[in-house]
């Protein structure tokens, strides 16, 4: 489709993470003229890997939970722009401060015995769970994250039709520590380590989000890496983008949407250049597109008050990547440990998570005892030099912490606790990304939310970001949003981007 006088292109998308390139490819392979605006140097916003003296370092994203299910990667034949992913043997390591440890990993039978060495209902429990989970998954969770949000009326009476979907409504109203009390499991390491999945990612244990627990559990047990780091992601769509045709403008951000007739109809970025197009798609924040870029004059009261109320996350990530010299290994008497995705540390019971986790939103902590765990090296040798590894020490944080003062004495407590359970050769580099950093390297993650706003019953689904604009369409004419802040949320899902392109060729007549 080509554009007509009137216009420069027939879409301009703002942003250029995961969700921005994946929007720009769909639409420019579908033969729409795209016009893709990056703030930064380089597109790709969490998909980062940074290079330090040889050492290749994840400072964001590194675990993707859908690399197998999601749309884009066999629509965009990213596999042929060079997308490779690397599926660890086990999704996650439990290493308690006794010498015991638990592996699990996407083989229920094989988890359920590494369950049965604490408790031999848990491990029965386990089984059935896990099974009880996968009908939920490949009926409703995976296929819904890549369709536009339902009313949660009519999503329910879709759910009530069989038995998986009425076992998920069922669970949806519950925490994620009432799932574990509804299943039956008693024993207090086992549930330390099940909530630890939701945990990792900052989730509040205690809201009623048990529609998600599928997700996080099984999905985490099935996650990859991407082989060379996970810039290679953005990469392989920015590949299949330009392919296509479109166009990219680097270090080129947007300063305002050009509004005529209460219409969108293009952008003027902070170089006073100017854009137009019937669509403008935005990636960023609720509000970055509302407030700085269209401007509060344009918003109803509803739309207004929606974006005003908008909630950050409470917690964040600190991150420690280390480049050594030398070899890795867990000091653990089971050598498989090594080969998991992720190793947890520092916590022994589930009120050690709970306490662990009160502390952390206090914002008072200068010090972490739980940390995660992950050696891109062990699977991935192209990420550091022969010899040589990378670590990526992360721990659940808050953003309200004085950073300023104490990443040091933070980041020293991570190596502490490494160290106990970790045997690790001569550190050679070593980078730290608190939430402040988060912050400001990606905007639209303010105060270090790494999914663009906290995940709460009323900022998920179909209101996420708000039910007027979470069918990607916004009240405002020509503006649409397909950012992590819309449905399904953040994370590397590519949902956003999908339905985003989804809509936008719907409006513009192109399949």
């Amino acid at each position: 489709m080509s554009a007509d006088s009137q216009h420069d292109y027939d879409a301009i998308i703002i942003g250029g993470g995961p969700n921005g390139l994946i929007a720009s490819s769909y639409l420019a392979r579908a033969g729409a003229r795209v016009l893709l605006l990056e703030r930064r140097i380089e597109t790709g916003g969490g998909l980062n890997t940074d290079e330090y003296f040889g050492f290749r370092f994840n400072l964001h994203a590194v675990y993707h939970l859908m690399a197998d299910v999601m749309p884009a990667y066999r629509d965009l034949d990213l596999s042929g722009y060079g997308l490779r992913y690397v599926t660890p043997p086990y999704g996650a390591a439990f290493l308690l401060p006794d010498n015991r440890s638990m592996l699990f990993s996407n083989d229920p039978a094989a988890t359920a015995e590494e369950i049965r060495k604490f408790s031999n209902t848990d491990a029965i429990r386990y089984v059935d769970m896990w099974n009880s989970f996968q009908p939920m998954l490949d009926q409703y969770l995976i296929p819904l994250t890549y369709e536009l949000p339902m009313p949660p009326l009519e999503q329910l009476e879709l759910m009530e039709q069989d038995e998986a979907g009425q076992e998920m409504a069922r669970i949806s109203e519950m925490s994620f520590v009432d799932i574990l009390d509804d299943y039956g499991f008693e024993n207090t390491h086992v549930r330390m380590a099940l909530l630890s999945f939701p945990a990792m990612w900052g989730l509040d244990l205690h809201e009623p989000l048990g529609f998600l627990y599928p997700l996080y559990l099984c999905r985490m047990l099935n996650a990859a890496l991407v082989k060379g780091g996970s810039h290679r992601m953005s990469s392989a769509i920015y590949r299949s983008l330009v392919h296509a045709g479109g166009v990219v403008r680097d270090a080129c951000p947007a300063a305002s949407l050009i509004v005529e007739d209460g219409t969108v109809v293009g952008v003027r970025t902070a170089a006073g250049e100017t854009f137009r197009a019937p669509l403008v798609i935005s990636t960023l924040n609720p509000e970055q597109t509302f407030i700085n870029l269209l401007g509060e004059e344009y918003l109803d009261e509803a739309l207004q008050s929606a974006i005003s109320g908008w909630e950050w996350e409470q917690r964040s990530l600190f991150g420690l990547h280390l480049g050594i010299r030398g070899d890795f290994s867990y000091k653990s008497g089971d050598n498989r440990v090594d080969d998991a995705l992720v190793a947890f540390m520092g916590l022994s019971t589930e009120e050690d998570l709970h306490s662990h986790l009160a502390g952390v939103d206090s914002g008072e902590l200068s010090g972490t005892d739980w940390i995660h765990v992950t050696v891109p090296t062990r699977f991935d040798s192209t990420q550091a030099s022969d010899g040589y590894q990378t670590v990526r020490i992360e721990s659940v944080a808050s953003y309200s912490s004085p950073w300023n003062e104490i990443t040091p004495t933070y980041a020293e407590s991570c190596l502490n606790l490494l160290h106990k359970y970790a045997d690790l050769g001569e550190i050679v580099v070593q980078r730290t990304c608190t939430p402040v950093d988060i912050e400001q390297r990606l905007t639209t993650m303010k105060q270090g939310s790494i999914k663009h706003g906290a995940y709460t019953p009323l900022q998920l689904g179909y209101f996420r970001p708000t039910e007027l604009c979470s069918q990607i369409e916004t009240p405002v004419p020509g503006l649409l949003v397909a950012g992590a802040s819309v449905y399904p949320g953040g994370m590397i899902l590519g949902g956003p981007g999908y339905l985003g392109a989804k809509v936008a060729m719907e409006l513009l007549g192109i399949r």
